[in-house]
């Protein structure tokens, strides 16, 4: 009598862990596509930081050349470093004061396709725009000298 319990309990057993187990496993795949995607993204925010802040150098006179150094960096940085990503796009803006880098990328998630399907066009796209301000070191030094001479006491400000 036993015995016929344990093979009863014992095939009630296989027939759970037939239906929980895919719902699992697509929890733990879709938890460390998350992760990935987290990875990807504080990625992307820091080589956009970085382009930016390599073409914001003193020596970059001229918007063009400022921007170019941005391109540059922009196209270099993400190389071998992304995952979950694909169709990745970057874009430069320059002008007097700040340069702006906005990279645009698609997710490149599981189950996509069936997703589109069944709720319709989503836009499963990552966006991210990151700016650095151009320096300007002669601006910077007197705006310095000014605020050094409010703490200079009993001495004469000195004028530029």
């Amino acid at each position: 009598m036993k015995k016929q319990l344990r093979k009863k309990d014992a095939g009630y057993f296989t027939v759970e862990a037939a239906l929980v187990m895919p719902f699992v496993m697509l929890i733990i795949t879709m938890m460390l596509f998350l992760a990935i995607y987290c990875y990807d993204r504080c990625v992307m925010e820091q080589c956009a930081y970085e382009a930016a802040l390599r073409g914001s150098s003193n020596r970059y006179r001229e918007n063009t050349l400022a921007s170019q150094e941005a391109m540059n960096a922009a196209a270099t940085l993400t190389e071998g470093k992304l995952f979950a990503l694909k169709d990745l796009n970057y874009e430069v803006t320059v002008d007097m004061n700040r340069i702006t880098v906005t990279y645009t990328a698609e997710l490149n998630m599981p189950f996509v396709s069936w997703l589109v399907q069944e709720f319709g066009s989503q836009d499963f796209k990552l966006e991210v725009k990151r700016e650095a301000l151009r320096n300007r070191q002669v601006t910077l030094i007197r705006a310095f000298r000014k605020i050094n001479d409010l703490f200079q006491v009993g001495e004469e400000p000195r004028e530029d």
